[in-house]
């Protein structure tokens, strides 16, 4: 499942090219906000700690060839990004779903295509919204994946099945029934979708 959605470390490199500025022109006193649907959270100024572990872990984060960084080095960058930004905001954060490219899943019949990578952009952006719509349908604006009852757990996990890339009963929302039904709407299999198409298969 965990394949479905990216977690929130890529957040790190934007933070950190704009918070050097910021320290040098913010006050203790003061803050900045950042909003996440609908919701704002305030940011302070790093304290001594906080930047001197950002500095020492810099290096890393923004490597030209991250995308082959191993298991270590990854969970670095997200210990990163967990000092970086506000608690409240990146629990909030971390609970909304991201859903992006794949491959190796069950081919899209009547094509081959087993991966989603160059075409289907609009396609997860479509899910992506639909998913984080259903989240906080089910579960509520304020539920947080960091803690969670085990009503909420099952309602979550079924959520995610719903998005599973195969064409079953069980995945309404996959990509391969995505994808198919924007064919009915005049876009072949592995042909692009623009945000048109992407609302009137939502719908």
């Amino acid at each position: 499942m965990s394949n479905l959605w990216v977690s929130g470390s890529e957040l790190s490199s934007s933070f950190f090219l704009h918070n050097n500025d910021q320290q040098q022109t913010m006050s203790d006193e003061e803050s900045q906000a950042v909003w996440l649907l609908g919701r704002e959270y305030h940011m302070r100024p790093l304290d001594t700690v906080q930047q001197a572990i950002l500095e020492a872990q810099k290096d890393e984060m923004f490597r030209p060839d991250a995308a082959d960084t191993n298991i270590q080095e990854d969970s670095a960058c997200y210990d990163a990004s967990a000092v970086l930004w506000p608690p409240d905001f990146y629990e909030d954060f971390t609970s909304r779903l991201w859903m992006t490219y794949r491959h190796n899943y069950p081919p899209i019949r009547p094509s081959n295509h087993m991966t989603d990578i160059g075409w289907g952009c609009m396609l997860r952006s479509g899910q992506s919204l639909l998913a984080n719509t259903l989240v906080i349908h089910f579960l509520s604006r304020d539920w947080r994946r960091q803690r969670q009852s085990r009503e909420q757990q099952k309602q979550y996990a079924k959520i995610i099945h719903w998005f599973l890339d195969e064409l079953s009963p069980r995945a309404p929302f996959s990509i391969h029934r995505v994808a198919l039904l924007g064919k009915q709407l005049g876009k072949n299999i592995g042909e692009w979708f623009g945000p048109s198409t992407i609302s009137q298969v939502i719908q």
